[in-house]
């Protein structure tokens, strides 16, 4: 092996196994001997000025020299040679390595799910992973165009790499299991504000549910997808405030055949991507009540919504749709609309409704 790639490995294993704190000295003590020296040499120019030797030492030491200070005396120069150079190498080198180490690691464990998620908040959990039905899933989340800006972490058992390395709105977690609290409290459970449960069978999905239900945050949307029906039925017994969609191919079929272009539409209303999607709000503080005729008719003139149904509950447990016009509307009702974009609660003017 050559002399330099010997050194320059040793270089790099020093760097890996030297911490920061031994970094920090290593840089300070290279800094005051060097100090030291020169006030020895009577290298009065820069001694007398710590911030313009502190500036030169950082020229020599990264190897920039820009010659703008030097020493003057035969000492000083010496110093230069035989000391502040040699050891400002060392350092610099160093800190290369270690940096280098550090955004190694940083990618890699990136890479491999194994980084800490507990300070993220308001962000978006998908749980589990499937390559088609997974990517859809991110795909649509991300095609809404007003959408808050919440993080999606996808977090799955599997052993695979990060399926979004280059995506900066999906981040990846590697769990042993899904119910360990502390491989919980790794991806933020208890902060989530959007939780999608999807199983590769529905034991695992009822699995998986069951287990955060208990350490999630009471106010987080939590769905579950299944194809059996009394599965989804069993977890809500169990856990009433998750909302639970059920496969509905064979209904959709049938639809088709006899309202043929049924298909068609629920694509659209379900799809973000493209076209009018169907979507939700919540009601604010309302001063007075209101009927459903009238906001609806509001509505579609003021900001082009379709409204087609209300809920009072979050997971949409006995919802009305088409209601009749003289249904009442009450703060805190979630209203459900058809509308080109999702149009937020705020940019309604309650008070001329």
């Amino acid at each position: 092996m050559l002399p330099s790639k010997r050194i320059n490995r040793l270089f790099r294993r020093f760097a890996r196994r030297m911490s920061w704190p031994a970094m920090l000295f290593l840089a300070i003590a290279q800094t005051a001997i060097t100090y030291f020296l020169f006030f020895l040499a009577g290298e009065s120019d820069l001694v007398n000025h710590p911030l313009e030797f502190f500036y030169y030492n950082m020229v020599v030491v990264s190897t920039v020299g820009f010659g703008d200070f030097s020493p003057i005396t035969h000492a000083g120069k010496t110093i230069v040679s035989f000391w502040q150079i040699p050891s400002g190498l060392i350092v610099f080198a160093s800190f290369i390595g270690k940096v280098t180490q550090l955004f190694i690691n940083i990618a890699r464990r990136n890479m491999n799910g194994s980084n800490d998620f507990y300070h993220y908040d308001d962000h978006i959990l998908l749980l589990c992973w499937d390559d088609h039905s997974t990517r859809q899933i991110v795909k649509l989340i991300l095609g809404d165009k007003k959408r808050q800006q919440r993080q999606i972490l996808l977090c799955v058992t599997d052993d695979i790499k990060n399926p979004f390395p280059d995506n900066m709105d999906v981040s990846f977690a590697r769990l042993r299991t899904f119910s360990d609290k502390k491989e919980l409290d790794r991806v933020g459970i208890s902060k989530a504000k959007r939780i999608i449960v999807d199983g590769k069978s529905d034991d695992e999905t009822l699995s998986i549910a069951l287990s955060i239900a208990t350490f999630a945050a009471q106010d987080a949307n939590i769905s579950a997808h299944f194809f059996d029906k009394t599965k989804a039925q069993l977890l809500k017994m169990h856990c009433p405030r998750i909302e639970c969609s059920i496969d509905n191919s064979a209904k959709m079929m049938v639809r088709s055949m006899q309202d043929p272009g049924s298909s068609q539409v629920t694509e659209q209303l379900l799809s973000t991507l493209s076209g009018a999607t169907l979507y939700c709000l919540q009601t604010p503080h309302l001063e007075r009540t209101l009927d459903f005729g009238t906001l609806f008719h509001s509505l579609k003139r003021d900001h082009g919504m379709i409204l087609i149904g209300l809920s009072h509950f979050k997971n949409g447990d006995d919802m009305q749709l088409n209601p009749s016009l003289d249904q009442v509307i009450k703060t805190d009702d979630y209203l459900h609309y058809i509308a080109n974009e999702r149009i937020d609660v705020e940019d309604i003017n309650w008070q001329d409704i």
